[in-house]
């Protein structure tokens, strides 16, 4: 415990937040460790079948580079369960994780079956922010499902949880329930490193045995390289965002000002000022992202990565690559 906590109180331990780390540490050989954090937040004891290997053979091969895999498994009482972990906001997030229970749901049965052998199937998404849409719910790990609007209490069918943990929210309810299981789980997700989570550890052996695994996983030369490039382009592209953000707000309050002003009416300049702000934001982002793509790129090829490697970690094309290159 002694030279665990020496790793955390320097800050080396890598965030189990990012997909890489995430799928290295609850990977198919840790199935009791998965079992333990699924069970706390599900509030019920669930033990692990198996889970998809195919999804994290590569610890490079990630479907998207900030950090939007999922983890599925297959639990002992027939139900199915996708995890997923989610570090940026994107444009209609609830829809998004009602697209990826639907896609894991269906993947149980093939054309001809019937539809009597699907089973349960239960998403769990870990956000690195808040939902508008979820704004003053302070509960954490409330369970979604189809209900009635009269009574609010029956349920369609059970075949359908979703289960959201906003991870700000959750660092906050800490400090009401310091004893909260999920909350000390998201606490850990969350920074590993901190001074609370060397006293949570203390409080919960599966926490314990998370931090002993991580310290394992974070000896990985290779993973940490990848872990690390993952966390810088996440932290350049919020700055990026927020700099297009206030660009494009500027820029588009003085463009539908314009267009408001021209058409001499209140309602031009309420519908200018918004078009104009979201025109200006849009492609303030893009091009702040392809500006830190192309830096991210120019390191990695004085650092003589490959140019696969590099695709993979930058989402730039060969050509851009070689140009870049080029260039330099």
């Amino acid at each position: 415990m002694e030279q665990n906590q020496n790793l955390q109180e320097q800050g080396k331990l890598l965030l189990p937040k990012l997909d890489v780390v995430f799928h290295a540490l609850f990977r198919e050989e840790n199935k009791d460790l998965l079992g333990a954090l699924t069970s706390d937040i599900l509030r019920e004891e669930v033990k692990i079948k198996t889970t998809d290997k195919n999804r994290y053979v590569d610890i490079e091969e990630a479907e998207d580079k900030l950090g939007v895999m999922d983890l599925r498994a297959e639990l002992e009482n027939g139900a199915h369960c996708i995890i997923e972990i989610q570090l940026k906001h994107c444009e209609s997030e609830p829809e998004r994780i009602l697209f990826y229970w639907a896609d894991a749901y269906s993947r149980q049965i093939k054309r001809g079956d019937r539809f009597g052998k699907l089973e349960k199937t239960i998403s769990i998404a870990i956000l690195d922010h808040e939902l508008e849409e979820l704004k003053g719910i302070e509960e954490i790990g409330v369970k979604w499902q189809i209900r009635d609007e009269l009574t609010g209490k029956r349920i369609l069918t059970d075949r359908l949880e979703l289960i959201i943990i906003e991870l700000p929210k959750a660092r906050r309810k800490y400090r009401e329930e310091p004893d909260n299981a999920i909350c000390q789980w998201m606490m850990f997700m969350d920074n590993p490193n901190e001074s609370e989570v060397i006293q949570i550890m203390e409080e919960n052996k599966n926490i314990k045995k998370a931090i002993e695994e991580l310290e394992q996983v974070s000896g990985n030369e290779k993973l940490r390289r990848i872990a690390e490039l993952k966390e810088k382009y996440i932290r350049d592209e919020q700055a990026s965002i927020e700099y297009a953000q206030n660009v494009g707000y500027k820029d588009g309050y003085k463009n539908g000002e314009e267009e408001g002003i021209r058409k001499g009416e209140e309602r031009g300049i309420k519908k200018g000022v918004k078009e104009g702000m979201k025109e200006g934001i849009k492609e303030g982002i893009k091009e702040g992202e392809n500006k830190k793509s192309r830096e991210i790129a120019q390191i990695l090829l004085k650092k003589q990565m490959s140019i696969e490697d590099i695709k993979e970690i930058t989402g730039l094309n060969k050509d851009e690559i070689e140009k870049i290159r080029q260039d330099h």
